[in-house]
């Protein structure tokens, strides 16, 4: 008992000293804003009302349990932040952005303005505790300075010289600098600093012609990853770079070091030439020319077992599930989405579905939007695989998807909200309500709620002991004709949503 007395006591002197403290630094505070007194002590009267409710929900909280250790560091607090800011009035500067600035200093709204400083409590808590604000601040009240004294410009300037760029950048975003102004900021600075060039680029929407340099320097780094993924075959990706020379020289050169044998094979198979007059030589001296196996064998089989980099009894296989290549219908333009293909989709009581997207490589932070190509709707005895690019403009298509998306059958699968409004948006229609959808990664999670993974490969590894062959994901889906392979993966991706969705249900 006499503990929590002398817990409540610590909690009030310290709003008391707090508060105490807070009004004695009043001036400074008005003389900083550049806001009247009256209006200043609104906010602050706000913020104290807040302050004492939530201390006093606090305190009943604190008492009853009888914390003590608790309530010192609440007392702590509250006095710790008023004797650091009073050390440094500059310390202020932290609510200053582009928006509150012109908030402040121009006193549009007092209202707007009370919003942002309560959102920027916390944050401001936080720098102030920290031991590494000082720099900053320092600069952001710097800048205050020279934009009362109309003198940015060549502060700024003197930043470039110094090389520190992205101060320079930070300032020239928050003053609304036009274009041609960040334009002059990238051409200052070194290649070391590409990675803030691609982040100015992006945010102030420059134009990609003036910047080749530094998207030739993205799409090298980008490029170079991509070829190294552990989880895609040197065989996948040399068919990616299909009738890209640029691609592919860019291939044999980075992967020479790495395994040469390989690399002066596709380079004998695509008629590449290096710079690299010794690695060339090597190139021309190779007499024996092995085709790439992936594009030999058009198996319907998973690409992993013609790559024979898993077993026949590691992979899931349409076969196992009694379908046949047979079994599978692509739907490549209107006359071929006839009315009994229509019909019976529509008639189905549940359906597996699934979608299939274009991938821009490399993925940039300027890479476009991946672009939907193939619809894949499964049923039970059949598999259909529509190129939703050619039947997008199809009225019949439109029609057909918006019953198919709206009617009482179950469709099932995984990310299943994602794939049908990447579809109804790609024919313009956003208002649809989708109907009967079963999400697998949330049955998935109420039978194994502690697992973290929730794709469909590792369901199937969970539930069967096997995995799904991933190797065809990312493959031009806009390209015709596919390959066995990509129409096995595709299909399976769609069968396996529904076998998984009656495994659940049992």
């Amino acid at each position: 008992m006499k503990q929590n007395i002398i817990g409540s006591k610590m909690i009030n002197q310290g709003i008391t000293k707090f508060f105490t403290l807070y009004s004695k630094n009043i001036n400074t505070l008005i003389t900083f804003f550049n806001i009247g007194k009256g209006e200043f002590r609104t906010i602050l009267d706000q913020i104290k009302s807040s302050y004492i409710f939530i201390c006093r929900i606090i305190k009943q909280f604190i008492l009853s349990k009888g914390i003590k250790s608790f309530m010192i560091g609440l007392s702590r607090f509250a006095c710790s932040i008023i004797q650091r800011l009073c050390k440094n009035t500059i310390s202020y500067n932290i609510t200053h952005s582009n928006k509150v600035y012109d908030m402040i200093m121009k006193k549009k709204d007092l209202k707007e303005f009370e919003i942002f400083f309560e959102k920027r409590v916390k944050i401001l808590s936080n720098i102030i505790h920290s031991n590494f604000f000082n720099d900053k601040l320092i600069e952001e009240a710097k800048l205050k300075e020279l934009i009362l004294s109309n003198k940015t410009s060549e502060y700024i300037e003197d930043l470039i010289k110094q090389k520190r760029y992205f101060t320079a950048y930070r300032f020239m975003n928050a003053l609304q600098y036009e274009s041609v102004s960040y334009q002059e900021l990238i051409h200052a600075m070194s290649n070391n600093e590409m990675k803030l060039q691609s982040k100015i680029i992006k945010e102030q929407h420059l134009d990609f012609q003036n910047n080749q340099k530094v998207l030739n320097h993205i799409n090298g780094e980008s490029l170079r990853f991509f070829i190294f993924r552990a989880d895609i075959p040197i065989e996948k990706v040399e068919e990616l770079f299909l009738g890209d020379e640029k691609k592919l020289q860019f291939l044999v050169e980075n992967y020479f070091s790495t395994n040469k044998q390989v690399a002066i094979q596709i380079a004998k198979r695509n008629n590449i030439k290096v710079q690299n007059i010794q690695r060339q030589k090597e190139i021309d001296e190779c007499i024996n020319v092995e085709q790439n196996i992936l594009l030999q064998n058009d198996d319907f089989l998973p690409s992993e077992m013609i790559l024979k980099t898993k077993r026949i009894d590691q992979l899931i296989l349409l076969k196992d599930l009694n379908i046949s290549r047979e079994d599978v219908y692509e739907i490549e333009n209107e006359d071929q989405l006839n009315d009994q293909i229509v019909n019976e989709i529509l008639e189905a009581k549940q359906t597996g579905i699934d979608s299939e997207s274009y991938l821009e490589i490399p993925q940039t932070k300027f890479s476009s939007r991946n672009k939907v190509c193939l619809f894949q709707i499964a049923l039970p005895k059949k598999i259909f695989l529509l190129n939703s690019t050619n039947l997008k403009k199809s009225k019949k298509y439109q029609e057909f998807l918006v019953k198919y998306t709206t009617s009482d059958a179950l469709k099932i699968g995984q990310n299943i909200q994602q794939d049908l409004q990447s579809l109804l948006g790609q024919i313009g229609n956003y208002n649809v309500e989708l109907k009967n959808v079963i999400e697998l990664q949330q049955l998935f999670r109420m039978k194994f709620p502690n697992e973290k993974k929730t794709n469909l490969s590792f369901q199937c590894s969970k539930l069967f002991g096997k995995e799904l062959d991933k190797v065809e994901q990312i493959s031009n889906w806009q390209q015709r004709p596919l390959r066995n392979a990509q129409i096995h993966y595709a299909a399976l991706d769609a069968f396996i949503c529904l076998h998984l969705y009656n495994h659940y249900k049992q």
